[in-house]
């Protein structure tokens, strides 16, 4: 079995996320649904956010095939992150979206 699965993923062409908010710790990104371009279902979704350059660390959040949004947390403040997002299809194979680079907020008090 791959251990890697977010690099197993194959790249969908034509498929992005847009990001629509960010805060010092999170990033809130959302995206369209890609069964246009799928020949089966969605089973469920991952949005991920890995810092560039990074060969481990990545924070992802795990959502149901009928949510097109999610929020990323407990980020680090200030930092690049290489945000995308995984669809499962309905057979298990892992689709990739285009990556977005987004900076979280800096902290403060």
């Amino acid at each position: 079995m791959n251990k890697n699965t977010s690099t197993a993923a194959f790249l969908l062409a034509g498929w992005s996320v847009t990001v629509v908010s960010k805060s010092a710790k999170s990033i809130g990104v959302s995206w369209s649904s890609p069964t246009s371009l799928l020949n089966s279902g969605i089973r469920f979704y991952v949005a991920l956010a890995k810092k560039p350059n990074s060969s481990s660390e990545q924070v992802g959040k795990i959502v149901t095939e009928n949510v097109t949004a999610s929020e990323i947390t407990e980020l680090d403040e200030y930092a690049e992150y290489n945000v995308s997002v995984v669809a499962v299809d309905s057979n298990g194979v892992p689709f990739k979206s285009a990556e977005v680079l987004v900076m979280t907020d800096e902290g403060g008090e």
